[in-house]
């Protein structure tokens, strides 16, 4: 054993009493009782035995474990031993050697002299050299009997012969004890994953004190005491334990400057020779640099080179300037021969007009010609016509839509030879071209290659249907034969699916290796993202999406292509573009594909422009609810090749009669309507799959939709009235916002307006405040609407049978209403609109479709939770209001019918008596019937009378009116008896509500309620009484010399064209149509000089338009006076500008916490019109921070809270415009907070 290796001896005692027979006595005590000593290794070097001693004394001192400590006494026990056997051996040794008697100490003296000159850094003598260099033999073949052991190195030791007498104290193991680096590495993960286990706490932990009697005597409304104890507990320990990591930094940076100023610091340390010794370099003096002569001529030959290239810049300068002169005297010139060729081109331009209207005159008359041979059934001059004439009849009809059926036939094999397609269809010769056009079917030439499919093995989320393997062949057969298409399968009928499975089979059996890139909305992304993880769990995807960070951390692995599937949402293939666009994409496929229907738009521009792929597949359920160049949009973006022409193909398939110059209605006969259709079919045939639930999934349970018709409460019929007539509701004296002196309320938008009364008049804030001033939920919530007194009866029915229930609003604030009062009736409910973030409606989704759901309602906004969501857990459908546009509607009811339904569906369409919703629904069908056609042939003239052209709201004045007179009245209102007939889906169910209807009238009698379940005239508030047209009769004025003129419209002058257009369009209305219309005109008149052209008579206008709005608030225009000449005074501004304005400021200073920008950039002006022409389509009122400021300094704004309504009204645009999840939604959203956090 070597010395270096061994610990020093232990200090023991010797006696007989010491510790050796301690330890005997320890032992036999622990071997008679429970403890037994555990078995230690020997430590393997002097630090581990100084730690086991500490821990000795650590036992010895507290107490501890007696098992550990008599082991550690065995173990001192063994090192005892072998020391004692250690110093036998090394004395054995030294009594073995023998004194050496023929030392040479001449020889030593001399080593002794070499060895001070060779520590003092100098050089041995010659003599010494020579000495040391003689040969020495050792004559003495002895060996020893041990090995010679080197003496250990003692720094201790050293130090004191080096004169370093360090001042340090002695540690004390007991304190001072340092773990082994095992036990760190175990305390430093048991403090990380106590912080990673207090970062997962809930943000709403907390705690109730059941010993405080305070928490139990306290009302509800006030907090608890002591109830985020433990939530701050947590919090304080959290930070405590983050700051470990700033401790250490801390203490490992005070102990190195600790270390480099002790040499300094210290003074024996710093006065010591072998330390001055070691620092000599502190002493060394720079070297000075003389510069070097070629560097100084290199400096002056580059600045001689500078002067030069100044020198010949300013001469260049005089001969550019000499150039721009000419150039000037060269555009002038120039300027004034365009002048003269412009009023040329302007005087020809007058004429080819002149000629142009006059050929325009001649086809007119030729057309009426025409058209009048044809209804006198004069063949022969028709036919003569007919041979002169392009867009006509039948014969016109076939030649179009032949010509451009074997022009799509062409264009198909031309893109098939391209891409190398075996020509496997028969080949028919034959001259005559309409004989084959017969004889060779459209589809197989675009279907040449067939191949039977199965199911792929990596799909194990189940077996598919027969109709989706038959998708799917259609999807293949689309992939064999180089073609793109549209699955429109109509919706609930698994298009997800089958596109998991076009992607897994062309992976396992067509070994496609190329990336897949779906592109679906942000409201379906959720459940793309379940289909996949339960469908295909092999296929390696990723889903982008989310805030920057989080992309930033799947670029890695996109970059890499580490990945397959690429899942990602419209906004994030526009704006990540420059990433996305590298690949060269093997499919791309499109959810909700009828959002592609604006061919101009960015997604389309987008996705044409800059990303690459080789196949191209929609996902649509509703591709025919627009029109044709829409359609054709959609058709154009999957076959751009084929469908290349969007002015042919409305031509051919839309209105062939449309300019033929006649006042008469010519629409379209049987016969050619079904030839257009069946052309349009077998044009869309080989690249559109539709299948209807109703065809293909025969096991599906009915959806039976019934309308159940709602009577006006008094209030709602009060207000309805007033609405209707006067464009404004009275009530009473009031402050609020929009409200005059005389309690008048003007509103815009008059259909909007009435939808929200027959919805629920508290939508209105004023009238609630009027109706229920102390804002209570009591019965008040659903007496004083017909549609929730209805559902005061139906849903505690639904509740009791077990039956669970899905209601779409288009209001969020009803659904706000709506959620009081399932609270007031206490059942339980989801609630999903266009402010619910994509998390959580996936883990609102698992809560309603979870196995013993405690939810019975879940309540959904139309446009937000209408798509992409399974909900075929509840088994009923409320439409609490009808959209304008029905397949909204539809796809809302298909949330609860489809695959995996089990039950009957019933739909619940609430539509109130006499009102405007009867005229939507009305609406809704006629679109509904044009899809069923295919194609929109509804009208191909658009003129109409004036008196056609205010038939809408005409219409529902004549409703008020036979109510009022008394033959409207009667049986609207639904009894429980039909209505229980309606609900139950069983005999069990009818008898069961009989049962319900009968105990609630029991109960009512016995709590003495007299008064009707629907709000009655007795119970009106006298303000909603009194007659509306006292408040709204202005004062006049009698000037005497002149009158004001006024201009009057007996007529709103829209075609009927843009009078349905503006009925149909959600985000238009008839008033504002009319009110472009008058501008429109205005201006025309003001270029012609005809706008002093009025009657001076003063007439009273018959239209309700904006301006009424201003009468209503009691602004009525001041008589005319006599104008003075002079300085214009300037308008004061009202006292809350300021306010408003640091209101802008405090928006224009908000930035995101890890972006540098500020959130209010892109509102500061109006989108670009060429850019976002959808933008302008989809909002009606468009604003922007700069409008805003100029109306402020211009003082346009009346009320603080008019300018905090168009702020909102900003927000608001934003947030429809931009999907939920993107930053331009969540900018909108936080400077929304700001403003309700400021006002």
């Amino acid at each position: 054993m070597s010395i270096t290796n061994t610990p020093a001896p232990l200090e023991r005692s010797q006696s007989p009493n010491g510790t050796n027979s301690k330890m005997f006595d320890l032992k036999q005590q622990f071997v008679n009782g429970s403890a037994q000593p555990a078995v230690l290794p020997m430590p393997e070097s002097t630090q581990k035995l100084h730690l086991l001693l500490a821990r000795f004394r650590e036992l010895e001192t507290n107490g501890g474990n007696q098992a550990d400590k008599l082991a550690i006494e065995y173990l001192f026990k063994r090192i005892s031993k072998q020391q004692d056997k250690y110093i036998a051996d090394l004395n054995s040794f030294y009594s073995s050697v023998k004194p050496a008697s023929d030392l040479d100490l001449d020889l030593l003296r001399k080593q002794v002299v070499g060895l001070q000159l060779l520590s003092k850094d100098l050089d041995l003598p010659t003599h010494l050299q020579s000495d040391f260099a003689t040969e020495y033999q050792d004559n003495d073949d002895s060996k020893t009997e041990y090995p010679i052991a080197l003496p250990l190195e003692d720094h201790k030791q050293r130090a004191k012969l080096l004169g370093l007498q360090p001042d340090l104290k002695k540690a004390d193991p007991t304190v001072h004890a340092v773990s082994n680096p095992q036990n760190e590495e175990i305390v430093v993960k048991k403090i990380s994953n106590r912080i990673i286990e207090l970062e997962h706490l809930p943000n709403n932990l907390g705690t109730f004190d059941v010993n405080n009697l305070e928490n139990i005597t306290n009302p509800s409304d006030k907090p608890l005491l002591g109830v985020d104890d433990l939530k701050v507990k947590a919090l304080i320990e959290l930070k405590s334990l983050r700051l470990l990591y700033k401790q250490k930094h801390l203490k490992r940076s005070l102990l190195s400057q600790q270390f480099a100023s002790s040499h300094s610091s210290i003074d024996y340390l710093a006065k010591n020779h072998t330390r001055l010794a070691a620092t000599r370099s502190v002493h060394t003096r720079p070297k000075i640099r003389a510069p070097q002569t070629a560097r100084l001529a290199e400096q002056l030959e580059e600045q001689q080179k500078k002067e030069k290239k100044r020198l010949e810049m300013n001469l260049q300068l005089r001969k550019s300037e000499k150039i721009l002169e000419g150039v000037s005297q060269f555009l002038e010139i120039k300027s004034e021969k365009t002048t003269q060729r412009s009023n040329l081109g302007r005087v020809m331009g007058n004429l080819h007009s002149y000629i142009e209207k006059d050929e325009s005159k001649k086809l007119e008359k030729t057309a009426k010609q025409r058209l009048q041979a044809l209804k006198a059934n004069d063949e022969e001059a028709y036919l003569k016509l007919l041979d002169q004439t392009k867009d006509t009849r039948i014969t016109h009809l076939l030649k179009q839509t032949n010509s451009f059926l074997d022009s799509l036939a062409n264009a198909v094999k031309a893109q098939q030879n391209e891409s190398q397609v075996v020509n496997q269809a028969p080949q028919i010769e034959n001259e005559n071209p309409d004989d084959t056009r017969e004889k060779v079917d459209y589809y197989e030439v675009a279907h040449r290659i067939k191949e039977g499919v199965k199911q792929p093995s990596i799909l194990i989320g189940g077996t598919l249907k027969e109709y989706q393997v038959k998708g799917l062949e259609w999807m293949v057969s689309l992939y064999n034969n180089h073609l793109n298409g549209i699955l429109a399968d109509e919706m609930g009928l698994g298009k997800t699916i089958q596109s998991i499975s076009l992607i897994a089979y062309l992976i396992e059996y067509k070994q496609e290796y190329g990336k897949f890139l779906v592109i679906v909305p942000l409201s379906t992304i959720t459940n793309w993202t379940m289909e996949f993880e339960k469908w295909a769990p092999s296929i390696r995807t990723i889903v982008y999406k989310g805030a920057q960070s989080q992309r930033k951390m799947l670029q890695y692995d996109i970059r890499s292509g580490n990945f397959t599937v690429l899942l990602t949402t419209y906004e994030y293939v526009i704006k990540d573009r420059p990433l996305l666009c590298k690949f060269k994409w093997a499919h791309m496929i499109i959810d909700e594909g009828h959002r592609m229907k604006n061919s101009k738009s960015k997604l389309s521009y987008t996705l044409t422009n800059y990303y690459h792929t080789r196949n191209r597949l929609i996902l649509t359920g509703t591709p025919l609810q627009n029109n044709l160049p829409e359609l054709w949009a959609l058709l154009n973006f999957v076959l751009p090749k084929i469908f290349n022409s969007v002015k042919s193909f409305d031509e051919w398939f839309n209105t062939p009669f449309a300019n033929t110059g006649t006042q008469d209605k010519m629409e379209l006969t049987e016969e050619e309507s079904l030839l257009v259709i069946r052309r349009l079919h077998k044009v869309l045939r080989p690249f559109l799959l539709r299948r209807l639930k109703k065809d293909v999934e025969k096991d599906l349970p009915d959806k039976v939709e019934k309308v159940i018709k709602c009577k006006f409460s008094s209030l709602q019929a009060a207000l309805y009235q007033q609405m209707l007539k006067h464009n404004a509701l009275f009530i009473g004296a009031s402050s609020g916002p929009g409200v005059s002196k005389s309690g008048i309320k003007g509103l815009n938008n008059k259909i909007m307006q009435l939808r929200k009364i027959c919805n629920h008049p508290f939508v209105f804030d004023e009238v609630e405040n009027v109706v229920d001033p102390t804002r209570s939920t009591a019965d008040l919530i659903w007496r004083t609407s017909a549609k929730f007194e209805l559902l005061d009866r139906v849903l505690p029915k639904f509740c009791a049978s077990g039956h669970r229930v899905l209601i779409f609003f288009q209001m969020t604030q009803v659904m706000d209403i709506m959620e009081d009062y399932l609270r007031y009736r206490e059942m339980k409910y989801l609630r999903l609109d266009g402010s619910t973030n994509a998390d959580d409606r996936q883990d609102m989704l698992k809560a309603f479709n979870a196995p013993n759901s405690e939810y019975f309602c879940f309540l959904l906004s139309t446009r937000a939770g209408g798509l992409g969501l399974n909900l075929q857990t509840a088994d009923t459908v409320i439409i609490f209001d009808t959209d304008w546009n029905p397949h909204q509607d539809l796809q809302a009811q298909d949330r609860a019918h489809r695959i995996g339904q089990k039950n009957e569906v019933r739909i619940l369409r609430l539509i109130t008596t006499d009102s405007v919703e009867e005229v939507i629904l009305e609406r809704a069908h006629q679109k509904l019937d044009i899809d069923g056609k295919v194609i929109q042939a509804g009208k191909f003239d658009n003129k109409s009378t004036s008196e056609e052209q205010e038939a809408f709201l005409k219409r529902l004045i004549e409703a008020e009116q036979l109510k009022r007179e008394g033959n409207a009245e009667s049986d609207d209102e639904m009894e429980d008896d039909e209505l229980n007939e309606i609900l139950a889906r069983s005999e069990d169910e009818k008898i069961l509500f009989d049962k319900m209807d009968t105990d609630r009238l029991t109960k009512a009698r016995m709590d003495g309620q007299t008064h009707p379940r629907l709000f009655s005239d007795e119970e009106l508030p006298q303000v909603f009484k009194e007659d509306v047209g006292k408040h709204l009769e202005q004062p006049t004025f009698e000037l005497g010399r002149t009158r004001e003129k006024k201009k009057v419209m007996y007529d709103d002058g829209l075609t009927e064209e843009q009078w349905l257009e503006a009925m149909d369009d959600d985000d238009d209305s008839v008033e504002d149509a009319i009110r472009r219309k008058k501008d429109s005109l205005a201006r025309r008149r003001a270029k012609r000089g005809l706008g002093d052209a009025d009657d001076d008579d003063s007439e009273v206008t018959f239209h309700e338009g904006p301006n009424d709005i201003d009468i209503i608030d009691g602004e009525e225009e001041q008589p005319v006076t006599k104008k003075r000449k002079g300085k214009k005074t300037k308008k004061s501004l009202p006292d809350f500008t300021d306010k408003a304005v640091s209101l802008i400021e405090g928006i224009k200073s908000l930035k995101p916490e890890d972006e540098d920008r500020h959130r209010v950039d892109l509102f500061l002006n109006l989108p670009n019109k060429q850019q976002y022409p959808d933008y302008y389509q989809l909002i009606k009122q468009p604003l922007c921070i700069t409008g805003l400021e100029k109306k402020l300094k211009d003082g346009d704004f009346d009320t603080y809270d008019s300018f905090i309504q168009e702020l909102r009204t900003m927000f608001a645009n934003a947030k429809l415009y931009n999907e939920e999840g993107s930053w331009v939604h969540q900018d909108a959203v936080e400077m929304e907070n700001y403003v309700d956090q400021n006002i």
